[in-house]
């Protein structure tokens, strides 16, 4: 649903500028646009100030160990990186299948066709890092019936329809992040995929705290409340760029609500326990995880009015 406070004008203006850096991106070679897409991602670090705010917030109270300097380097990369990868999402657009498959490696494949083994449906797990709607396109083709993905529309509903037509390449679906319950269910009845994402902040009316990079985070506990009411496997899956058109899915061991220890077999221990391997691979590629997310707010702000 569109935001009602948003003006026509605004909602205008983004959708022509999305407009004119979706056909550069159709034109240029990949490294080309990846050089624009950094520099345009630093250019946004210099004037964007609260987002500026929040990304070296975020860089130190999760790596409180490392030098003001090297944090200050990371959130450069991190800027960098955003700024490439929101062109080269535009890119891909326009590739056939196998003209995507040639640019991805994907290792690990066993542990999805494992998962799809236990036949109580699967949840594909990820989070905001690398370029994570490649994961949709490629691994969708790999699970019959495609995947369904847990969506939050965007605010803007021209901008809208075309970030929908991208995540339904090839058989995927869409399902409304504020109506997950009986569709979901649905779908892993009959065997299917859901694809769905766990590290952005919930509101705390819906979601609980569990531990992230060392403090607590208010996350949502739907997905481990469906998977223990499901049985449905869990499937950690995430995207790395690694160079212009050059990307890495790596598919990781299933998390099997059957498998798990007692004490991990509720909501808050596996929400916690899904949480801690998002972490462990942000740790692996710690400049290609969006930062300028503001996961701790309630953290920042304690930290604003004691300053």
């Amino acid at each position: 649903m569109s935001n009602p406070r948003r003006s026509p004008l605004r909602n205008a203006l983004e959708y022509g500028a999305y407009l004119a850096a979706y056909r550069l991106a159709r034109q240029l070679p990949p490294r080309s646009l990846a050089q624009l897409g950094a520099a345009l991602g630093l250019a946004y670090f210099r004037v964007g100030r609260r987002r500026r705010e929040v990304l070296r917030f975020n860089l130190q109270l999760a790596f409180p160990e490392l030098a003001a300097a090297e944090r200050e380097r990371m959130a450069r990369e991190v800027a960098r990186h955003f700024g490439r990868i929101a062109l080269d999402a535009l890119r891909i657009q326009k590739l056939r299948r196998e003209e995507l498959e040639r640019e991805v490696s994907v290792v690990g494949e066993e542990h999805l066709q494992a998962a799809l083994g236990h036949r109580r449906g699967i949840f594909v797990l990820s989070a905001h890092v690398g370029l994570w709607e490649i994961i949709s396109l490629v691994v969708g083709e790999r699970i019959p019936g495609g995947l369904a993905i847990v969506h939050r529309p965007l605010d803007n509903p021209l901008l809208e329809r075309h970030v929908a037509r991208l995540r339904q390449g090839s058989s995927n679906t869409l399902i409304g992040k504020e109506k997950i319950g009986r569709p979901v269910i649905q779908r892993l009845r009959r065997g299917g995929a859901v694809g769905i994402l766990i590290d952005q902040r919930a509101l705390p009316a819906e979601g609980i705290q569990v531990p992230f990079f060392g403090h607590p985070a208010w996350t949502h506990v739907g997905l481990a409340k469906l998977m223990l009411a499901t049985g449905a496997p869990a499937v950690p899956t995430f995207c790395v760029w690694q160079g212009p058109a050059r990307y890495l899915v790596e598919i990781q061991p299933p998390v099997v609500p059957a498998e798990l220890p007692p004490h991990e077999s509720h909501p808050e221990p596996l929400t916690a326990k899904l949480v801690a391997i998002n972490e462990a691979f942000i740790r692996r590629y710690p400049t290609q995880w969006l930062w300028y997310h503001d996961r701790w707010r309630e953290v920042r702000s304690e930290a604003t009015r004691s300053a």
